[in-house]
Parts: C-alpha cells; sequence; structure tokens
C-alpha cells in the first residue's frame, strides 16, 4: 500500500539521481533510470502492486530489516512503539504538574533503550522473503512489464560491513592509501552473498536499487543492473564483512509554560 515511506524514498532517489551509485550498467542504462524516476508516476490504485507507474514498467518499493521479526512485525519497531507510549505518557504527567503562576523551564526523556536483536543473517531472511513475496505479487501483475525495478530501503542503522584484507600482507610495508579504512557502512554493491542472490533473480528483475538510511553513517543509495551482479564481484577481491551494531532508542524533548494571564 502507498504511503509517506514509499514516496519519500522515490523523491530521495530522484534527488540524488545525478550521484554515482550506478553499478554494472551503460550509460545509455543510466539514461534510461534517470528517465523512469522524472516520469513514474504513483499506482493510481494504492492498495495495488505496483507502487509505481511508467510506461514500459514500474517500481516496487518495500523495506527489510536486521531485526528478528515474529508475527507484529519487527523487535526493534515494536520496541520504538513502547518507547513512544512511554514518552506520551510522561508529558501528560510533566503537564499536570506545571506551575500555575510563574513561567517554567521542563523536559521529559525516556530511558535509553538498546535494541539486542540485530544480526546479519536476519537481514538477509529478510531481504529474500521480502522479495520472494513482491516477485509473487509481480507475476500476477497483467500491467506493462518490459522494465522492472525493485526499490528495497533499509533504516534499521544497525547494519555494517567492513573492508576484509588479505591475511598475508607483509608487515612493515607501506600500500599508499589502498589500506584507507572506508565508513563501516552496509552497501548491497559490496556483498558477494545477495549480489550472487540478486542474479539467480535476473529473469525476474531487471534493476535493483538499495537504499540505506543511515541516521549516523548517512544516505547511500546502489543502482543495479540484475544481469550484470556478478561483475561487480569480480572487483571486491577479498570482500566485505557485514556485522551489526548496538544501537539504541529513546524520546525527549522540551518545553516552556506562560501562565494564563
Amino acid at each position: 500500500m502507498r504511503g509517506e515511506a514509499e514516496l519519500n524514498c522515490f523523491n530521495l532517489v530522484k534527488e540524488k539521481m545525478k550521484t554515482n551509485f550506478f553499478f554494472a550498467m551503460s550509460y545509455v542504462e543510466r539514461d534510461l533510470i534517470e528517465s523512469v524516476f522524472l516520469n513514474a508516476i504513483p499506482n493510481p490504485k494504492p492498495s495495488s502492486f505496483p507502487d509505481f507507474l511508467f510506461d514500459t514498467g514500474f517500481i516496487e518499493h518495500f523495506r527489510v530489516t536486521s531485526s528478528t521479526e515474529n508475527r507484529n512485525g519487527s523487535l526493534m519497531q515494536i520496541e520504538k512503539a513502547e518507547i513512544g507510549k512511554d514518552y506520551q505518557k510522561r508529558v501528560k504527567e510533566a503537564l499536570t504538574d506545571l506551575p500555575k503562576d510563574c513561567i517554567s523551564f521542563h523536559s521529559v526523556e525516556t530511558p535509553q533503550r538498546w535494541h539486542e536483536q540485530h544480526e546479519y543473517n536476519n537481514f538477509i531472511a529478510s531481504f529474500k522473503t521480502n522479495l520472494e513475496h513482491h516477485i509473487e505479487s509481480m507475476k500476477k501483475y497483467s500491467g506493462e512489464k518490459k522494465c522492472r525495478i525493485f526499490m528495497v530501503e533499509y533504516t534499521d542503522s544497525a547494519l555494517r560491513m567492513s573492508k576484509v584484507y588479505p591475511k598475508d600482507l607483509r608487515d612493515g610495508v607501506s600500500y599508499g592509501d589502498l589500506m584507507v579504512r572506508e565508513p563501516p557502512v552496509y552497501r548491497l554493491s559490496r556483498d558477494k552473498n545477495l549480489l550472487t542472490y540478486l542474479h539467480e533473480k535476473k529473469e525476474e528483475i531487471d534493476y535493483f536499487i538499495f537504499v540505506n538510511n543511515d541516521v549516523f553513517l548517512g544516505t547511500f543509495i546502489d543502482i543495479i543492473k540484475v544481469s550484470n551482479a556478478l561483475e561487480i564481484i569480480k572487483l571486491l577481491h577479498e570482500g566485505y564483512s557485514p556485522y551489526c551494531a548496538k544501537i539504541g532508542s529513546s524520546e525527549c524533548g522540551f518545553g516552556v509554560s506562560i501562565p494564563n494571564t
């Protein structure tokens, strides 16, 4: 179902379209993707597949998580909802205790809550399960499917990856800037595991867009031509090692109360 999340992700990719985040495709294909984001429109049927339409195909959006999930969804999102309820309760309590005869400054804050359940394996499971589900929806779709684009968004900010260096490097030898550490942000274009998996879907997906909205490291976008995904792996050498950082959430607010005069 279309909503604010889908539109925000679409507009973010559209806004950053001139950035060099295209992988394993020709310049003609890059121009095609840019044209798609200039001309695609939201599906007028909000509850139907896909999310966005253009003359020769579609863009379908969904989100993935690295958190443990149950029937109610991501445990991290459940915990965040609980934090939100706690915050609203504390705000109401603070409002009842405000002085009536003077200007006062006050703040409300919930305790920090750590989200312990993030794992790379959870991310893989979420990625594959959601993608398979949306592919099944695509198979039932009777509209134009010449250009099939899936746009996947990750917003947990827990998943990281570090470059793997050869274990037999000689000590005491300078390697110039080859040893400069990259930001530890997770990038689909560096994940050999999922690049291989995506390539297996080359008969069903033409282009795959991965958006990582990391509140600590920034936004990173990868647009990959699925049929050429294995070409990216050739450049990765030893590859990258994924892991999850420990992250937490809390809510806080500040206010000024002024008595009625």
